[in-house]
């Protein structure tokens, strides 16, 4: 893996880190059923990104040979942790 992209990574993993950090100050406002519902969803996203972050290391640890072959699990991952997160900023615009 090269570090100008593990760089990149975490970087994303970082701004998702706000993200959710936003959310999580947003949800304060929310009430009843509806706040119980976007809190799961926020831990579920929360766990998403700690998922990826280990992902990431493994990806550093396994090195540029097997950088090919991780790459794929790993992207398919950014996009749903990614989905997640507007969702969630959606619901909570609501």
């Amino acid at each position: 893996m090269e570090k100008k992209e593990a760089e990149a990574m975490e970087e994303r993993l970082a701004e998702m880190g706000r993200r959710l950090t936003e959310l999580k100050k947003r949800l304060e406002a929310a009430e009843g059923e509806v706040k119980a519902e976007l809190e799961k969803r926020i831990d579920a996203a929360a766990a998403g990104q700690e998922e990826q972050r280990r992902r990431l290391q493994r990806l550093k640890d396994a090195g540029l040979d097997r950088w090919d072959a991780l790459k794929g699990e790993a992207g398919q991952g950014w996009e749903e942790l990614e989905k997640s997160l507007k969702a969630l900023a959606a619901k909570l615009k609501k």
